[in-house]
């Protein structure tokens, strides 16, 4: 059965110039599509374009070319009061909950202002909503009057997350969402984020570099290298048997903590080339161990493979091993 698109994007392009006739070539003709209830990790890392391409998705930032639709409304048209209505859609979990919350507001206020900015509800049913999502996020009314300095840092991801859902947004874009936290909270704060997800039948782009937290919480995954998307596919599949090697990479620098489980690795060799002056063809080609001519030439294009995965890479097929042990 079909599922509904909430968000499609379509070979989207961000550059920054920085003088002399140069730019930064952020996003570079990204393709992702997020269905309803559905969770995609946009993974890679930094510097490779995700939080740009966030930036655009919550029309924070415009595109140089290419397209967005959330609900088949397309973003690079908004103006106005257009623009205004679409906030209410898609809303954002940021990774610093100390940076992200007005430290002069009490938890009640937080939460509180997007429904006092789209006027919903009577001032009653305003505080209503705001103990309720306070205690759906497992702070409690107790809590309301309290300032951010005075919770902790998983108290205060709880606030944002809180905030993020008093719209009932059909998006949530949540960038590195437990990266600030201490890992004796990230597993109840990602818990809380899949719990909520799943009750109030979210779509979420979920950005990280943490390969454990995807796994957790992903049904889809999509792998960015330098601006450009080079493999998506079920989070099992390409968490367990990645067709490119820049996702083998990946996977092959993440530690394993059981001595059986221990193999050599494989680290990515190099850096990243520069987003100024991308090379022609792969831009992956240089740290690449299954690099040919063909990916000096020309740039491979995101498409299916024989198995049904999409993948950019000449040689995908090259590129499967049969993992040693599971991700997930």
């Amino acid at each position: 059965m079909n599922r509904t698109m909430v968000m499609q994007t379509r070979d989207l392009v961000r550059s920054f110039p920085i003088g002399r006739g140069q730019k930064v070539h952020a996003v570079n003709g990204v393709s992702l599509d997020i269905a309803a209830g559905e969770t995609v990790a946009l993974v890679g890392e930094s510097g490779c374009g995700k939080s740009s391409f966030a930036r655009l998705i919550m029309a924070l930032d415009k595109p140089d070319s290419g397209s967005a639709q959330l609900m088949g409304q397309s973003l690079t048209t908004l103006r106005g009061s257009k623009l205004h209505a679409y906030r209410k859609m898609v809303q954002m979990i940021f990774q610093d909950p100390t940076s992200s919350l007005d430290p002069r507001w009490t938890a009640a206020a937080i939460v509180r202002e997007p429904l006092d900015n789209f006027r919903i509800g009577t001032p009653e049913d305003r505080r209503a909503r705001v103990l309720d999502l306070l205690e759906r996020v497992g702070l409690g009314a107790h809590y309301s009057e309290r300032y951010p300095h005075e919770m902790s840092g998983g108290q205060r991801q709880r606030l944002g997350i809180a905030r993020a859902l008093a719209l009932e947004p059909k998006l949530i874009v949540a960038d590195e969402p437990v990266s600030a936290l201490d890992v004796s909270i990230r597993a109840q704060v990602i818990n809380l984020l899949c719990d909520l997800r799943d009750e109030m039948n979210l779509s979420v782009l979920f950005i990280s570099h943490d390969i454990g937290v995807v796994a957790h919480v992903s049904d889809r995954i999509a792998v960015m290298y330098l601006g450009r998307i080079v493999e998506t596919g079920k989070t099992y599949d390409v968490l367990n048997a990645p067709k490119h090697p820049y996702t083998k990479g990946l996977l092959d620098a993440v530690p394993r903590p059981h001595p059986l489980q221990r193999r050599e690795r494989a680290p990515l060799d190099g850096d990243p080339p520069s987003p100024i002056n991308l090379p022609a063809g792969c831009a992956f080609r240089d740290r690449c161990p299954v690099a040919m001519d063909i990916c000096s030439r020309i740039t491979p294009e995101l498409k299916p493979d024989v198995d049904g995965r999409i993948v950019a890479c000449h040689q995908a097929e090259f590129a499967t091993e049969k993992p040693e042990h599971d991700h997930v």
